[in-house]
């Protein structure tokens, strides 16, 4: 389970959110953003080491690798100022995509919980 200081999940009829602020060992924090749609779910994180052990951890919860590599995604800010953040991160970010079935769509989300420590509630 990842440590996380902050978790807010949003949810739709169409599509699973996850924002969080994810702890590193020497206590930094950083975003990462999960989306769940009906048959795939994109995992963005900063492009450092620390972001792509999420996405070894998230391979583990879901049990497969990504289905096609990393990419960075272009942009400036994530959080920072313009978001009232407490921290301020501008970097890059990259994102990773897995696919599964729709069938397996319930076991996702069920692993994404687990993985950040989330209730059965909406956010925390």
């Amino acid at each position: 389970m990842l440590t996380c200081r902050k978790t807010e999940v949003r949810e739709s009829a169409a599509q699973w959110n996850l924002d969080a602020l994810v702890g590193t060992p020497g206590g930094d924090l950083f975003p990462c953003f999960v989306a769940v749609v009906s048959s795939y779910c994109t995992v963005q994180v900063p492009n450092t080491k620390d972001g792509e052990t999420i996405f070894g951890d998230v391979a583990g919860a879901l049990g497969a690798p990504p289905s096609s590599p990393p990419q960075a995604v272009k942009g400036g800010s994530c959080g920072g100022e313009e978001e009232d953040w407490e921290f301020d991160f501008t970097g890059s970010m990259i994102s990773a995509t897995w696919e599964f079935s729709k069938e397996r769509r319930g076991a996702v989300l069920a692993s994404f919980r687990g993985l950040f420590g989330l209730a059965d509630g909406p956010s925390r």
